[in-house]
């Protein structure tokens, strides 16, 4: 489910109603699929966020299950910077999920009060490329990534990043009920920061939320997004043709954009995916390394022999020329040419060569799972620093951790990486798996 959340300062009272245990306070924002309201448990006295349908909607089937999906991937990603979900109810006339109540602002609101420093700008991108890492982790394409669904709550005296909104996620891996009901050509999701494949249409994978992410970062530095219009035919057609226009080299609030961070934009916003970033972990890596940067080369300085030959040469001129002079009258010869120092050839230093070696950088959540690759030798356990040979074939890996379920991924070797894998904790044995994914009201806890 898409919901465009309408975020209400001093919201105002409604009037009292519940969701089971849970008694409603306050209206914090509404959009056309449903609501979300500030809510207490009788109870406990905890404070939540309740999202639920519209009750015109309840019986439409397919938005049911999309919202329930929502849940289920947002319960199995598990993110420090993803809204958790503590529960789903499917209720004669309710439907509605309890999450995390969060206090702050979406970044379209910070982005209309102020403008942002570079500091800050990276600090929100990295928490939300790790956000959306962790998505991709697990074959979960955002595809709806955009300022609306970053939500900034204050922590520590800086800003902690919530991804929210999975509803028109996709799954990649088609797992039993996990399945997304939605079919190929859907346009689901916000079209300012639709990827070209996905204003037209088309299948879309992980490189669109990588598309959608360079946008957001675009609007970050420019406080705009690369294209805009009110006429979705002319906004779908410019992202689909028109190349982005330039990053600028400073930030609103007059910091010097570094050069590879203007690179690391422009290559999100590739119109032709195989072209952008191979994965949210390259685009991660890079934020956290925009200061290796090497600086362009400059004229190296004459060398002293070439500087100690021309005066000795000029001296050694003017001498010949003074004893002629000195020897009296000259008879009239056949000019002599004066010696012609030779060429100064300033030969510039070689270019560093590229580095022969890559790094792959594997971490898990939790840490401790050993690696084994496809030969079945292990290569140490998380967090772990792989070398490898630059170009070489790709990396395929396993780790292997008691308790979870073993998880198989493969690395490319054009450039070095930093990934953080979340590992799923096995299911009791003995304890028959839920077929159903609600069961009395409960969200499966899978």
């Amino acid at each position: 489910m898409s919901l465009d959340l309408l975020v209400v300062r001093e919201p105002a009272a409604i009037a009292p109603t519940s969701f089971g245990a849970y008694v409603v306070e306050s209206l914090l924002g509404e959009g056309t699929m449903g609501c979300v309201y500030q809510a207490r448990h009788q109870t406990l006295g905890r404070k939540v966020a309740v999202k639920s349908l519209h009750e015109k909607l309840l019986n439409d089937a397919s938005l049911v299950r999309r919202f329930l999906q929502e849940a289920r991937l947002v319960n199995t990603i598990n993110h420090p910077h993803i809204v958790e979900v503590h529960d789903f109810v499917e209720a004669p006339g309710q439907v509605y999920a309890v999450m995390e109540l969060l206090e702050g602002e979406t970044l379209t609101a910070r982005l209309a009060s102020k403008p942002l420093s570079l500091e800050v700008v990276v600090s929100i991108a990295t928490q939300v490329a790790e956000a959306i890492e962790a998505a991709h982790a697990l074959s979960v394409v955002h595809r709806d990534l955009k300022p609306d669904n970053i939500f900034l709550s204050p922590r520590d005296g800086a800003d902690w990043v919530k991804v929210l909104d999975f509803g028109v996620a996709k799954l990649l891996v088609h797992e039993g009920p996990r399945v997304i009901e939605t079919q190929n050509g859907d346009l689901l999701g916000t079209p300012r920061y639709m990827a070209p494949e996905q204003a037209a249409g088309l299948e879309v994978d992980a490189r669109t939320d990588i598309y959608a992410f360079g946008t957001v970062l675009f609007e970050l530095l420019a406080g705009k997004p690369p294209f805009e219009s009110t006429v979705y035919g002319q906004l779908a057609a410019d992202i689909i043709t028109r190349p982005p226009p330039p990053v600028p080299t400073l930030t609103r609030t007059g910091d010097a954009v570094p050069e590879g961070l203007r690179r690391l934009v422009t290559d999100c916003l590739a119109k032709n995916a195989d072209h952008r970033p191979a994965s949210m972990g390259d685009v991660l890596w890079r934020l956290r390394h925009l200061d290796e940067d090497v600086a362009p080369l400059t004229q190296p300085p004459p060398r002293r022999w070439m500087v100690a030959a021309l005066v000795t040469i000029v001296v050694a001129t003017l001498a010949g020329a003074g004893a002629l002079l000195a020897s009296g009258p000259v008879k009239a010869v056949a000019p002599i040419e004066a010696p012609r120092p030779p060429p100064i050839v300033v030969v510039p230093p070689e270019a560093p060569s590229a580095p022969r070696t890559i790094s792959i950088v594997i971490e898990s959540a939790p840490s401790g799972a050993n690696i084994v690759d496809a030969t079945g030798a292990s290569l140490g356990t998380t967090p772990v620093t792989l070398k490898r040979e630059l170009g070489a074939p790709p990396l395929k890996v396993r780790l292997e951790l008691k308790g979870y379920e073993p998880l198989t991924r493969e690395f490319g070797t054009s450039e070095s990486l930093h990934v953080e894998l979340p590992l799923k904790r096995l299911a009791p044995r003995g304890v028959k798996k839920q077929t159903r994914a609600v069961s009395d009201g409960v969200l499966d806890p899978f």
